[in-house]
């Protein structure tokens, strides 16, 4: 006979207690490397590590629960990570990520560099064709081209970032500049956030932000972008930065407005 759904919650109460209990021993732990970690100048993030406890999950939990497993694990490591980095899972965090030396500010947003740790929420935009298509790039079908294309963004002279709300420090989407590899002094500014932040005002932020290190950090001396046809309010916002229509880029499946701006 089935049992009744107050004892079916007793049992989950007390598998929550559990749970609680070796979240608590094992962050306690993490805190114990991260200690080691830094007297010793050992890098927080480990991705070899990571991915073996990964593998681990997914072969142990038996093919029904291997996916269910594989997430619960890489989202437990992330709460592990910032532990170690001492960012509490709360409204502080934003405010601890944004003391960081490598952090860029704006007034509601975080600008962090780009790390090999970050593919997961960057595969979020990466992964998205309508996405994607604002980036003029074809959307990515792993987390391992993710981790790539990450690779190619953090290799100078390109600057890649991760964009942060700072009330929460959630992920939010990525940001980037790419020089011209013949004009150096010439950067693609290119900018995607996850859907549920696109009327939030954020790129209105961004734009100045991202110009700002394109100015000091790649010496640049103008910024083009590449924006779809149909989207209009996208377009708007780089108007109003002051941004003008270059050229028209069409292509078999797709066109795009070029927009410039001199800094």
């Amino acid at each position: 006979m089935a049992r009744d759904l107050d004892t079916l919650r007793v049992e989950i109460d007390r598998i929550n207690r559990e749970m609680l209990s070796l979240l608590k021993e094992r962050l306690a732990l993490c805190g114990e490397v991260a200690d080691y970690k830094k007297a010793h100048g050992l890098p927080v993030y480990v991705p070899e590590r990571e991915q073996k406890i990964l593998d681990w999950a997914s072969q142990t939990a038996g093919p029904e629960f291997a996916p269910y497993a594989k997430i619960f694990f890489q989202q437990l490591m992330s709460l592990s990570r910032d532990y170690e980095h001492g960012v509490p899972g709360s409204s502080q965090a934003g405010d601890v990520m944004a003391t960081r030396p490598d952090a860029v500010n704006s007034k509601r947003l975080i600008l962090l560099p780009l790390e090999p740790a970050d593919a997961d929420p960057v595969f979020s935009v990466t992964g998205e064709d309508k996405l994607m298509k604002g980036l003029h790039l074809a959307p990515h079908q792993s987390t391992e081209e993710t981790s790539r294309f990450i690779d190619i963004l953090s290799t100078a002279p390109n600057r890649g970032f991760k964009v942060l709300k700072r009330e929460n420090a959630q992920f939010a989407g990525i940001a980037y500049l790419m020089p011209d590899p013949e004009t150096p002094e010439k950067v693609l500014l290119s900018v995607a956030l996850i859907e549920k932040e696109w009327h939030n005002g954020f790129l209105t932020e961004l734009i100045p932000t991202m110009e700002t290190i394109a100015r000091e950090q790649c010496k640049a001396k103008s910024v083009w972008v590449y924006l779809p046809d149909e989207n209009r309010f996208v377009r708007q916002a780089f108007e109003k930065a002051g941004y003008s229509l270059s050229s028209i880029l069409s292509l078999q499946d797709a066109a795009f407005q070029v927009y410039t701006k001199e800094l």
